[in-house]
C-alpha cells in the first residue's frame, strides 16, 4: 500500500509539473496579447512565450526540487567532482555515443515505418520554427534543465523514497518518454530516461544528467540544423555510436567512486 501510494505521488508530481509549465505559458500568452492586442500569435512570437514560460518554471522546479525532493545525500556531492576533465570526456562520449546510435537505429527503422516517421519529422521541424540562436538555447540548454528538474529531480526523488531503483528508473522513463507524445520520439526518449535516471542514482546530483542531456541535445541540434545525419552511414552510426555509448557507460561505472550504491 505504502509502495502504491508513493507511486502515485511521484506521477502526481510529474503530472502538475506539466501543468505548471502549461499554465506560465497561458498566462504569458494573455499577458502578451493583452498589451499588444494581438490574438493570432505568430509561430516565432509563441516559441518566444515558450521559452520565457519555462525559464519561469525552472525556478520554480528548483525551488521545489530543494525544498520537497532533497533527501538524504542527494546533491551533496562536491560539483568539482562531478565537473572535471575526465567525467566530462566520459559525458560527452554519452552524448555523441547515444546520438549516432539511435540516429542509426532510427534510419534502419524508418523504410519499414514511414508513417509514422512523417508525424516525427514534422515534430521534429516544429522546433526550429523561429530563430535559430533561440531555438538553440531552448534545445541544449533550458529543455535538458527544465526535464532534468521534472523527471528525474521531482518525480524520480520521491520514487526513491519508497521503491527500488529499477522500478522508480522504468517509471521516470515511462513518463518521459510519454511527455514527449509522439511514439518515436517516445521510444527513445525512454531509453534516453533510463540512461539519465542511472547518471542521477550514481552521481546523487542533477548536474550530471544535465551534463549529458545537454550534450545529447547539442549534438542532435547540430545533426538537424545542419543535415549532417545523411552524411553518416547507418552502419556507422551504429557501430561506432553503440561504442562509444556502452563504453562510456563503462567508463563512468567505474570512475563513479563518489556514488551512493544503487
Amino acid at each position: 500500500m505504502k509502495r502504491a501510494l508513493i507511486i502515485a505521488q511521484g506521477l502526481l508530481m510529474a503530472f502538475v509539473a506539466f501543468i505548471i509549465v502549461s499554465f506560465i505559458y497561458t498566462i504569458a500568452t494573455s499577458i502578451f496579447i493583452l498589451i499588444t492586442g494581438i490574438e493570432d500569435v505568430n509561430p516565432q512570437i509563441d516559441y518566444c512565450l515558450m521559452v520565457m514560460a519555462v525559464m519561469v518554471a525552472i525556478i520554480l522546479f528548483y525551488l521545489w526540487y530543494r525544498r520537497y525532493a532533497v533527501k538524504g545525500d542527494i546533491e551533496q556531492v562536491e560539483i568539482k567532482d562531478i565537473v572535471t576533465l575526465k567525467n566530462m570526456g566520459i559525458y560527452l562520449m554519452m552524448g555523441i555515443g547515444c546520438q549516432l546510435f539511435v540516429s542509426g537505429i532510427l534510419s534502419l527503422l524508418r523504410p519499414l515505418f514511414q508513417t509514422l516517421f512523417s508525424y516525427y519529422d514534422e515534430t521534429i521541424s516544429s522546433l526550429f520554427v523561429a530563430d535559430t540562436i533561440i531555438v538553440a538555447v531552448y534545445v541544449i540548454i533550458l529543455a535538458p534543465i527544465i526535464e532534468e528538474l521534472m523527471l528525474r529531480g521531482i518525480m524520480f526523488n520521491r520514487l526513491r523514497q519508497g521503491i527500488s531503483f529499477i522500478l522508480a528508473n522504468i517509471l521516470q522513463a515511462a513518463v518521459f518518454g510519454i511527455y514527449h507524445w509522439d511514439i518515436v520520439q517516445g521510444l527513445y526518449a525512454f531509453g534516453l530516461g533510463l540512461l539519465l535516471g542511472y547518471v542521477y542514482e550514481r552521481t546523487r546530483t542533477l548536474i550530471a544528467p544535465i551534463i549529458v542531456h545537454v550534450f545529447i541535445n547539442g549534438l542532435g541540434f547540430l545533426l538537424q540544423w545542419l543535415h549532417l545525419g545523411q552524411y553518416i552511414p547507418i552502419w556507422l552510426a551504429i557501430v561506432a555510436g553503440g561504442g562509444l555509448l556502452f563504453g562510456a557507460i563503462y567508463l563512468f561505472y567505474k570512475s563513479t567512486n563518489f556514488i551512493h550504491k544503487i
